[in-house]
């Protein structure tokens, strides 16, 4: 047999070894729209061929061939087994996937054997939040506070999905309860208007969604503290400022301004009180009557006259001495 003879055998070993390796690669795809099933990572999910029958189906996964289902027992992913123990499916021609990672994402679909259809398509979307690397800390800027002035805290966000909420706690305690001077945002920034003393202690941010959790959290000490004195002067001015939005400070406040203008009637009565014309009265009198003009209308003795104490006018005339008869 010559050499040219044996070019159509080797092309045709060739195009046996393609079609081989080829099998698990699907060329076709059903036209539906996906509909997307989002699970937790490290969970399990089971997929049916739906409309469900007892034939056989085999599954596919972006055009790969991943298993063929028989129609009373589930096909398990890559024969994984569930990460917290046993669990209960039952057998009825499922796609099981225990231990859902990243990497199954995909469009998931199957086709059955006795009429060649297509059932449903899956788009499979892994819902995860990612540890925050040791070498990833809280930003701080500046990174020695001062007192005063602004301070902003950034939050190292990790890799997750779908977007995580992300929170802070200052002492364990949420920045909601604490003060009006902080400012979250959904990006993880957190500004401090005006820094002070009673800012100092741990803070922690933490990022979590439906399917996991992670947090990172920092110190900052008095001994990190710059105190200027352009830095006092708005912690002054932001503690009195607090002082005069205090509703024990505005009534203690009332409370003297009234006082002060009740003094102030009074010293202004007396002093500008014109002197009218003197009575020949005795000296009791002055003090137990009250003078009209200090309050008209009050024409009453602050306290009743005595007997004893007349106005001269009021006596009766001396008698006069008659010639004897």
């Amino acid at each position: 047999m010559s050499r040219h003879d044996l070019h159509p055998i080797i092309h045709f070993c060739l195009l046996i070894l393609l079609f081989s390796s080829s099998e698990s690669i699907h060329t076709l795809a059903p036209k539906k729209a996906p509909s997307e099933r989002l699970v937790p990572i490290g969970s399990t999910t089971a997929l049916e061929c739906e409309p469900y029958t007892s034939a056989n189906a085999t599954w596919y996964r972006d055009k790969h061939v991943i298993a063929v289902v028989e129609g009373h027992k589930n096909a398990i992913l890559n024969g994984r087994v569930p990460r917290g123990g046993e669990e209960r499916i039952p057998d009825i021609g499922f796609l099981v996937i225990y231990d859902v990672q990243k990497e199954d994402e995909g469009i998931y679909y199957c086709q059955r054997e006795n009429d060649t259809k297509w059932g449903e398509v899956f788009q499979l979307k892994v819902a995860f939040v990612d540890e925050v690397s040791e070498n990833e800390k809280i930003k701080v800027e500046p990174i020695v506070p001062i007192l005063g002035r602004p301070l902003t805290l950034k939050c190292p966000v990790p890799n997750a999905y779908p977007l995580p909420k992300i929170t802070w706690t200052v002492n364990s305690l949420p920045i909601s309860h604490i003060s009006s001077d902080y400012f979250s945002f959904p990006n993880g920034t957190l500004i401090i208007s005006h820094f002070s003393y009673h800012h100092f202690g741990y803070f922690e941010c933490n990022i979590n969604n439906f399917a996991g959790h992670s947090s990172v959290n920092a110190f900052i000490d008095s001994r990190d503290l710059v105190a200027t004195f352009e830095s006092l002067k708005p912690t002054f001015i932001n503690g009195c400022s607090a002082a005069l939005r205090s509703s024990l400070f505005m009534f203690l406040l009332g409370c003297l301004v009234t006082s002060g203008a009740v003094l102030i009637y009074l010293i202004c009565a007396v002093c500008l009180l014109k002197p009218g014309r003197p009575r020949r009265v005795l000296r009791p009198t002055f003090w137990s009557r009250t003078d009209p003009r200090l309050a008209p209308g009050f024409r009453k003795a602050v306290v009743p006259l005595p007997d004893c104490f007349v106005n001269a006018r009021m006596l009766p005339p001396p008698a006069q001495n008659l010639p004897n008869a």
